[in-house]
C-alpha cells in the first residue's frame, strides 16, 4: 500500500470511529434522567471533542519518558 493509500485508509477509519462514537454517545444520552439531560449532554459532548482530538494526533499519545513515579509514600493505599 502506498503512503497516500495508507493515509486515506487511516482517515476513513478515523471518520468511521468518530461516527460510531457519536452514535453510541447519542444512545447513552437517551438514558439520562430528564433532570440531568443538559449536564449529561455537555459531558458527552466534551468526551466526543476529546476523542476527536485523540484521533487527530499523530505518533505516540503519551511520552512515557516524561512520566515520573510519584513519591512512594503517596502510593501506599493502606
Amino acid at each position: 500500500m502506498s503512503q497516500d493509500g495508507a493515509s486515506q485508509f487511516q482517515e476513513v477509519i478515523r471518520q468511521e470511529l468518530e461516527l460510531s462514537v457519536k452514535k453510541e454517545l447519542e444512545k447513552i444520552l437517551t438514558t439520562a434522567p430528564s433532570h440531568e439531560f443538559e449536564h449529561t449532554k455537555k459531558d458527552l459532548d466534551g468526551f466526543r471533542k476529546l476523542f476527536h482530538r485523540f484521533l487527530q494526533e499523530k505518533g505516540p499519545s503519551v511520552d512515557w519518558g516524561k512520566i515520573q513515579r510519584p513519591p512512594e509514600d503517596l502510593v501506599s493505599f493502606r
